[in-house]
């Protein structure tokens, strides 16, 4: 079994990851990262990454991405991808579900927030329409 956790350094993917990590301890399985650093500054912006007058540098992320990841675990495979600079949830699923399909992944951790109506939704759509590896969606941090 691999376990997949698409990781972008928040609260949620960080308590995803753990989340991973305790099972493929447990288990004895191994865990995946895979972080999607994008090009342009806006999502980096908005994630807080970089002040708004600042240029973003996408070598810096992708490093305290892995740092942060490493953290929790030094046994994590680390994958790193660039998306576009048109927007980092554009075609996110369906690189995260190529992922999954590259790295055999059997199980996918997604952090999420609670949400008012219980309604239970990923970040970046819908991500195992094939069935072809289980979700945890992890709510607790």
């Amino acid at each position: 079994m691999v376990f997949l956790v698409p990781y972008d350094g928040s609260r949620v993917a960080q308590a995803a990851l753990d989340r991973a990590v305790e099972h493929g301890e447990a288990l004895d399985e191994e865990v995946v990262a895979v972080s999607f650093v994008p090009t342009g500054s806006e999502y980096a912006q908005r994630r807080k990454w970089i002040e708004p007058s600042e240029e973003f540098a996408a070598d810096s992320a992708r490093e305290r991405l892995q740092e942060k990841i490493e953290e929790t675990t030094d046994s994590a495979e680390r994958t790193f991808d660039e998306t576009g600079a048109s927007g980092v949830h554009e075609g996110l699923a369906e690189r995260i579900r190529q992922v999954a399909d590259d790295v055999g992944a059997t199980v996918l951790f997604v952090g999420t927030e609670d949400s008012e109506d219980d309604d239970i939704a990923t970040p970046f759509g819908p991500i195992s329409p094939d069935g072809k590896y289980d979700v945890h969606l992890v709510r607790s941090y």
